[in-house]
């Protein structure tokens, strides 16, 4: 049986082996035949263990009074979504969520 350490590293080895093969976490896991809750349990631990900014739960909501974009949401990986006639509330807080 692999000690509690020796299963920490594996786990931290597998996580940079993902952030280098530019896969999503749950493609990575797939294809690696690893849990995607135990994978994100365990990246969630080497995120606080190495100081790694993930990206940001929060989205920038910004609502333009002009008529050229009613809304537009800025996400953390530098995307945006620009609507172009008005939207409400409720539509926003579902693709956000």
């Amino acid at each position: 049986m692999q000690s509690k350490d020796g299963f920490r590293t594996r786990m931290f080895s597998s996580i940079e082996q993902w952030r280098q093969s530019g896969l999503s976490q749950k493609a990575w896991c797939g294809r690696e035949n690893i849990a995607y809750h135990i994978f994100h349990y365990w990246y969630k631990k080497y995120r606080s263990a190495n100081d790694v900014d993930g990206p940001s739960a929060f989205v920038e909501l910004k609502l333009e009074t002009s008529a050229m974009a009613c809304a537009e949401l800025l996400l953390p990986d530098g995307r945006r979504l620009i609507f172009h006639q008005p939207v409400s509330s409720g539509f926003l807080k579902d693709i956000i969520s």
